[in-house]
């Protein structure tokens, strides 16, 4: 049974359809999600708007859960998005994690992103992935 089902976001266009999907499913099986945004220490960009992005993107999962009537906890953290979204899911007890082929800096060229790719190979729960 699936009681907390992760979904990480980095704002793109291809995340939006995993949160969605999410949503969308959680709302069917009854369980929570964890929300998570991760602002990538290696960025160029400035800490911020980063965190300006973040907390919008969180808040929209909540208000869209939130109508459908799933419950949402937030994580909004400064790290390693590989290393850091591994933490979170350990410590909420996470079941499941649901994410996009791609994030913003990823190529269509490929079958899978950088990201995805590394989550696949270290995540120790079940993973879905939204192409």
């Amino acid at each position: 049974m699936i009681k907390n089902l992760m979904i990480p976001s980095d704002g793109s266009k291809y995340s939006q359809k995993a949160i969605e999907f999410g949503i969308e499913i959680a709302s069917k099986i009854n369980s929570n999600i964890i929300a998570v945004y991760i602002l990538d220490e290696s960025t160029e960009y400035t800490y911020d708007s980063l965190e300006d992005e973040g907390n919008e993107i969180l808040a929209n999962i909540t208000k869209n859960a939130g109508e459908k009537g799933v419950k949402v906890l937030e994580h909004l953290v400064t790290g390693n998005p590989i290393r850091d979204m591994e933490i979170i899911s350990i410590r909420t007890n996470a079941d499941a994690i649901i994410l996009s082929t791609y994030g913003k800096g990823e190529s269509k060229g490929k079958t899978i992103g950088s990201v995805a790719d590394k989550i696949i190979k270290t995540f120790k729960i079940p993973i879905i992935i939204i192409k």
